[in-house]
């Protein structure tokens, strides 16, 4: 079969009709942009996009957005380019593959799917590296032709044909393509496969690429049995995606624990931690003592315990000492935390935030909002003075949320946390 009959093959594999196709300008994405193109010939209700992410490594990066804005003219597909800062703190080739995809994110439609040029090649390398890494079998089972990624799904054609196969392919449609000179930098973990290692075993084995490739695929479907045998314990301890029960969780063997966690880790498609650090995870955070402030650091986010349960958060501002005077109807809260609403009325003022509101009386003392407070309070008309540590956690509020919460204060006293309490001694005046 040749490489387009092959490849219409793959799209019967998906309903999918809406593309927005992955371009570097290479041979392999310049191959794969025109197999789409020559497809929607013969079928052309089928919508197909372009996006060029301009890295800005190269002295080259101008003229290879100018190339693939040619290519796509010349087949009548929308091109997108966009310009991204490479953050190199974890190395360039993750800081790169970070910004193009989140890139990707900001144009994607929502009935697109991503489509990669990845290639049988691209497999064996990607399986390696992670072999490198120490992953386990979700790692080792490397790419797929169809996943999720980032949030976006991914659509790889091109997984079961070689480099070589697209380079016969492009020489024989007379295509012409872009080189990028960093792929003879051995300096990078990539190319120093791919130039140095990946050929002499390809010398040596003809079908090396076939036989990781199997391998790869074992791994995968290994790793789906495990999370099928694991499912109904994994939904008892996982109700939703950034909270996890440990209820009995000490009672697991080890092995079971952190297949639990990288089940739950997984639904947000972040990078896996590694055994060690998953470990950790466990010693630290889950069998640490009930009133620590266990937390677990995973890339820009946090595992958080609280009682029985893990939170996954964000890295949250410290908002201890923010003081803001409401001098309008409404004011923006700081570090994404939305707008709180005032309604101003003879007989009362309503404070709205969110899903959450409180009456109060009216008053003419300056109106603040502030986040954090130390002292007793009376939160309940049958209740006596307590401290608001105590309260806090006698409505469940974990501690990284409770100086998250807007604190209603008319001049200095302390009025309401929106949506959790009122102070009454100041009501009953």
């Amino acid at each position: 079969m040749d490489l387009f009959s092959a490849f219409e093959q793959q799209l019967k594999q998906t309903t999918a009709q809406h593309y927005l196709i992955a371009l570097s300008g290479g041979l392999d994405s310049t191959v794969l942009l025109t197999l789409f193109a020559k497809h929607r010939q013969n079928q052309p209700h089928f919508h197909l996009r372009a996006i060029h992410i301009h890295h800005g490594l190269s002295p080259n990066a101008d003229s290879w957005g100018e190339h693939c804005q040619s290519l796509c003219a010349q087949f009548n597909i929308p091109f997108i380019i966009e310009k991204v800062k490479v953050e190199i703190g974890n190395g360039v080739e993750a800081g790169a593959r970070e910004a193009r995809y989140h890139a990707i994110q900001r144009h994607i439609q929502a009935n697109e799917i991503l489509a990669t040029a990845h290639h049988l090649n691209d497999q064996t390398e990607t399986f390696f590296l992670t072999l490198k890494r120490g992953s386990g079998l979700q790692g080792l089972g490397a790419m797929q032709t169809q996943s999720e990624l980032f949030g976006m799904k991914v659509f790889r054609p091109l997984l079961s044909f070689t480099r070589e196969q697209l380079e016969s392919y492009a020489r024989t449609e007379n295509l012409t393509w872009i080189y990028d000179e960093s792929n003879d930098d051995n300096r990078y973990e990539r190319n120093f496969l791919r130039n140095e290692v990946l050929p002499k075993l390809r010398e040596r084995w003809a079908h090396f690429d076939r036989a990781v490739q199997r391998s790869a695929q074992h791994c995968f479907e290994q790793q789906q049995l495990i999370d099928e045998l694991l499912q109904d314990t994994f939904l008892e301890h996982c109700q939703t995606p950034t909270e996890f029960q440990l209820h009995h969780f000490r009672q697991y063997s080890p092995a079971k624990q952190t297949a639990l966690l990288r089940m739950w880790l997984s639904q947000h498609q972040w990078e896996m931690p590694t055994k060690r650090r998953l470990e950790q995870l466990i010693n630290d955070v889950i069998l640490a003592k009930k009133e620590a402030k266990a937390q677990f650091h995973l890339g820009e986010q946090i595992v958080r315990r609280y009682q029985s349960t893990l939170y996954l958060t964000p890295d949250f501002a410290d908002l201890t000492n923010v003081c803001l005077e409401m001098r309008d109807n409404h004011i923006l809260l700081p570090d994404n935390l939305g707008e709180l609403y005032l309604k101003r009325t003879p007989q009362c003022f309503v404070f709205s935030w969110q899903s959450y509101s409180v009456e109060l009386p009216p008053t003419n003392l300056p109106i603040q909002i502030r986040f954090g407070y130390s002292g007793k309070i009376k939160h309940h008309p049958k209740r006596p003075r307590e401290e608001i540590k105590k309260i806090w956690q006698v409505l469940g509020v974990p501690p990284w949320q409770r100086n998250r919460i807007p604190l209603i204060f008319y001049g200095k006293e302390l009025q309401s946390a929106v949506g959790f309490f009122k102070v009454w001694e100041h009501s009953e005046k």
